[in-house]
């Protein structure tokens, strides 16, 4: 008999399925009981692999074989703008808020509604097939057709406050169960990483292929879910990192203080602003960085983490500023006014709407902005302050809205249902 040499080597004996199944081998059998056994698939872990190879989905490979598999093709981001985070909270890794899509310029009509068990706060993120991906306050996270039927669903066991990151084949998000959690495309899970604290907002995507996300501080965790650093802070934090074209990753504290890290988790600067800060920083074409206070201020920086202006609202703000294209900077306040600003810090225009506004606005291909208030609405602004349309949902909107490719807008409510309008 001739010994199958993939699966025999001098001093290592390998024993598959197929001959523990011969009766002719019992003997090889025998002494594979007592040798170390690493098969080539199906594995259940790395130890089962020999020398750099990973388990990865049950099967042994190298490393640089998977995270090629797992990366985000290049694409092409706007000038200024980061690397795209193929599609996530805000819509890109510099949080502009803008889409490539159009909104309905009139009022639209309900397409469908998938209702949860409990709120949703999530931002719905919808991939590259039309699927629309979101978490609900009821701790399950689902998958959606473009039709509103449940493509599958994945039950976290605690509350998902973020919005998904949907970075080549893996969809990565962040729960009150303490840990940032991978599932494949199809809603396998490929990896659960432990972290010190609840995470409470959305993961990005960085231009060296690592996904920052944070709780208890920040953290770079690459797409196997291999923890490359973690940068304590003080206190909770509540805001997505942003990635700067400098190669900063900008992250607010609950402590008021605005802290740039370089991509190795080295502190680059840190200003204190003077007011907590819940919502995210975000990043406009000249590498400007904006963000809220609990002062209700709107502050400008430079890349320098020098404040060059702050602009007063009448309460706090919590929302994420979005950018339009000509660099005005549009943001929503909880003295419930949606706010236009200059670049230089001056008022362009405010629209008043009845409750207060903690969603992040999104803006469309044509500038129309598209944003939900506690007023139990949904509005549509043109890019002159001018109200187009309102959409009453019945109960508040904190969600931030996801523009698909038809024009489809998607997005959460405190009545647990996943809305979609068209």
């Amino acid at each position: 008999m001739t010994m199958d040499r993939r699966w025999y080597s001098p001093g290592a004996l390998r024993c598959s399925p197929q001959l523990l199944l011969a009766p002719a081998l019992l003997l090889v059998v025998a002494a594979c009981s007592g040798a170390r056994s690493r098969p080539s698939t199906p594995c259940m872990s790395d130890a089962e692999c020999r020398a750099d190879r990973i388990c990865h989905e049950g099967r042994c490979r190298f490393v640089e074989e998977v995270l090629a598999e797992l990366a985000v093709p290049p694409d092409a981001a706007e000038p200024g703008a980061g690397p795209r985070s193929a599609n996530g909270f805000m819509g890109d890794a510099a949080h502009t808020g803008r889409s490539e899509n159009r909104g309905p310029s009139a009022s639209p009509s309900p397409a469908w509604t998938y209702q949860t068990g409990a709120r949703v706060f999530a931002s719905p993120v919808v991939g590259g097939d039309g699927t629309v991906y979101v978490g609900s306050l009821d701790g399950q996270f689902v998958a959606l057709n473009p039709d509103g039927s449940l493509k599958w669903r994945y039950s976290a066991g605690q509350k998902i406050y973020p919005s998904a990151l949907v970075a080549g084949t893996s969809v990565i998000f962040g729960t009150h169960q303490q840990e940032l959690v991978s599932l494949s495309l199809e809603g396998q899970p490929r990896w659960k990483l432990p972290l010190q604290d609840l995470v409470d907002a959305s993961a990005t995507l960085g231009p060296d292929g690592k996904v920052y996300v944070v709780a208890n501080g920040a953290y770079a965790v690459d797409l196997l879910g291999r923890l490359h650093w973690h940068k304590p802070t003080a206190d909770h934090v509540r805001t997505a990192p942003v990635i700067h074209p400098a190669g900063l990753v900008v992250i607010g504290t609950t402590e008021g203080s605005l802290v740039a890290l370089r991509l190795d988790g080295s502190v680059a600067w840190e200003v204190a602003l003077g007011g907590a800060i819940e919502g995210a920083a975000s990043v406009d074409d000249g590498g400007r960085i904006y963000t809220g206070t609990g002062r209700g201020e709107i502050v400008q920086l430079d890349q320098a983490g020098s404040v060059r202006w702050r602009f007063k609202t009448g309460d706090e703000v919590r929302a994420t500023p979005a950018i339009a294209r000509d660099g005005t900077v549009i943001v929503g306040s909880y003295d419930g006014s949606v706010y236009a600003i200059s670049p230089t810090g001056a008022l362009r225009w405010k629209v008043a709407t009845g409750g207060r506004v903690r969603a992040s606005a999104r803006i469309d291909a044509d500038g129309r902005i598209y944003v939900g208030s506690q007023d139990n609405f949904l509005y549509c602004i043109d890019p002159s302050g001018s109200v187009l349309w309102r959409y009453n949902v019945g109960q508040d909107v904190d969600s931030t809205v996801e523009i698909g490719s038809d024009g489809t807008l998607y997005f959460g409510s405190d009545d647990g249902g996943v809305h979609a309008l068209r």
